[in-house]
C-alpha cells in the first residue's frame, strides 16, 4: 500500500516539474515574440497584415488623394514611384498632384509599410485635360492633299490616324508626319471616285508629350471628282 503511495506521489511531483516546465518556456517563447516583433517582423514583410483602403483612385490635374491603409502596425510610412506626376507625405499618405506650370498626367505605384515590415501597394492614376484643337474637325476635298489641326498651348506633340469603322480599305491611309511644334499635318490623296465613292473618315489621336494631355479629331475626305464609271 506504501509503495503505490509512494508512487502516484513521486508522478505527481513529475507532472508538477513537466508543467512548470512547459509554463516557463512559454513565458520564454513569449518574451522572445515580443522582442522579435519590436526590432521587425519575425516571418519576413507580408501583405496580408495591411492593406490600402483605394486601390486605384484616379484624379484630375491639381487634385489630391487621401490614402488609408486597413491594418498593420503604428507607424506607417508612404512612397511613391513616380515624383513626376506628384507628392506623397510619407507620414499621412496623401497624395497632392504636380501644381502648374509642370502639371503630368501619369500613373504611379503606391506603397505603405508599417513598423514591422509589412507591406501593400497600390496605384494613383492623374488624368490627362483635353487639348484644344483648330479645327475641332474638318471635311476636305480630295483634291485639298492635306489638312493642318493647331493644338493650343503645346509645344510637342505626337499624333497617330485610324480608320474610322466601316471605312473603305482600299483607300490609301493618310499619312501624319512627325509634328511641326504644335501643328499636325495630315496629307491624303484624292480618291478614286470609281474605286471609293464613299466619304472617308478619319480619326487623328494627339498627346502632348510634355504634359500627357490629349485629344482627337475626325477629318473626312470626300472625293472631288464625280465621274461615270465604266
Amino acid at each position: 500500500m506504501k509503495k503505490n503511495i509512494n508512487k502516484i506521489l513521486i508522478a505527481g511531483k513529475k507532472i508538477r516539474k513537466e508543467w512548470i516546465l512547459c509554463f516557463l518556456l512559454g513565458i520564454g517563447l513569449i518574451v522572445a515574440c515580443q522582442g522579435a516583433l519590436e526590432e521587425g517582423n519575425p516571418f519576413g514583410p507580408s501583405n496580408s497584415n495591411i492593406v490600402i483602403a483605394q486601390s486605384s483612385p484616379q484624379i484630375n490635374k491639381r487634385g489630391t488623394q487621401n490614402f488609408t491603409a486597413i491594418g498593420g502596425t503604428l507607424p506607417l510610412s508612404w512612397s511613391l514611384s513616380a515624383t513626376t506626376i506628384g507628392a506623397i507625405d510619407a507620414g499621412t499618405g496623401v497624395f497632392t498632384a504636380t501644381a502648374a506650370p509642370n502639371q503630368v498626367a501619369g500613373t504611379a505605384t503606391v506603397t505603405v509599410v508599417d513598423a514591422v515590415g509589412d507591406t501593400d501597394t497600390a496605384t494613383i492614376t492623374v488624368l490627362p485635360n483635353l487639348l484644344v484643337i483648330t479645327p475641332g474637325s474638318s471635311t476636305q476635298l480630295g483634291t485639298a492633299l492635306a489638312e493642318e489641326f493647331t493644338v493650343a498651348g503645346a509645344e510637342n506633340v505626337v499624333a497617330t490616324i485610324t480608320r474610322d469603322a466601316g471605312g473603305d480599305t482600299s483607300y490609301t491611309l493618310p499619312t501624319v508626319p512627325a509634328p511641326a511644334a504644335n501643328v499636325v499635318t495630315v496629307n491624303f490623296t484624292d480618291p478614286d471616285y470609281c474605286l471609293n465613292p464613299k466619304n472617308q473618315s478619319f480619326t487623328i489621336n494627339i498627346t502632348n508629350t510634355e504634359n500627357g494631355d490629349v485629344g482627337s479629331v475626325v477629318l473626312t475626305v470626300v472625293p472631288a471628282v464625280v465621274k461615270l464609271c465604266p
